[in-house]
């Protein structure tokens, strides 16, 4: 992935889920938003974990 995308979307997803979580009321509709911005994040950084591996054997 290009970096200024992920950094974009990481840049969005939270402007959005601060956004949210200023609403009054919508509990379950803040959770749902809480819990999906939560998976992405944890989407992309596994990603990035997976790619640096990745990239650190074949260097050596």
């Amino acid at each position: 992935m290009n970096r200024k995308i992920v950094n974009l979307s990481i840049f969005a997803l939270t402007m959005a889920v601060m956004v949210i979580n200023n609403l009054e009321g919508l509990h379950t509709f803040k959770t749902i938003v809480n819990s999906l911005a939560i998976l992405t994040l944890s989407v992309i950084g596994i990603v990035y974990v997976t790619n640096y591996a990745k990239n650190k054997t074949r260097e050596i």
